[in-house]
């Protein structure tokens, strides 16, 4: 018997089961990545949400009038409610440095709304205003981040005809010079 058409056989049964494996291993390595990614641009608009959702919740405690004990609870009970904790630690865990950042830089922005809120002030007053206006900037920056990073064509405030995006000197109330309202 022959062996050269067995080998043969054998060894271009062995090259096409290993052409096959590593298009296997290949595709896995490509599903997996894409996922981290699916995952990453869901944790990234997750959290970019409950940031506006737990401004909003701030918003309203800072206008319900309540007590100095009251708004310490309500404002620390509003980050809670808008799941705002979960959803940083899912970008904290899934994000690149530049989103991680981006988004702690918006994060402790919204934490000093909620400082000042905690202290008294409320959305007319001067402190909430400023606090405003650093976060305002921030949760832009986040989501010019997020964009950046999935490859999506950035705008500028320019496009919402302002000219920066703590909106500050678009502002009304900060191109007057008021007074301090005590809060």
């Amino acid at each position: 018997m022959d062996s050269v058409p067995l080998a043969s056989t054998a060894a271009g049964a062995i090259i096409a089961l290993s052409g096959t494996l590593l298009v296997d291993l290949r595709r896995e390595k490509d599903g997996r990545s894409r996922d981290r990614e699916v995952d990453s641009w869901r944790n990234s608009i997750d959290f970019a949400l409950a940031l506006d959702s737990a401004h909003g919740l701030l918003r309203d405690v800072a206008q319900s009038g309540a007590s100095a004990e009251a708004l310490q609870q309500a404002a620390g009970r509003a980050l809670v409610e808008a799941r705002l904790y979960q959803a940083r630690e899912r970008l904290l865990m899934s994000g690149t440095p530049d989103l991680v950042t981006a988004g702690e830089t918006a994060f402790r922005r919204l934490i000093g709304i909620r400082d000042v809120i905690r202290a008294g002030a409320t959305i007319r007053s001067n402190d909430y205003h400023d606090a405003y206006h650093r976060y305002a900037e921030a949760i832009w920056s986040f989501r010019m981040s997020v964009g950046r990073h999935f490859g999506h064509q950035i705008v500028g405030p320019e496009h919402f005809g302002m000219t920066s995006w703590s909106g500050r000197e678009d502002c009304d109330r900060c191109a007057v010079p008021q007074q301090r309202e005590v809060s």
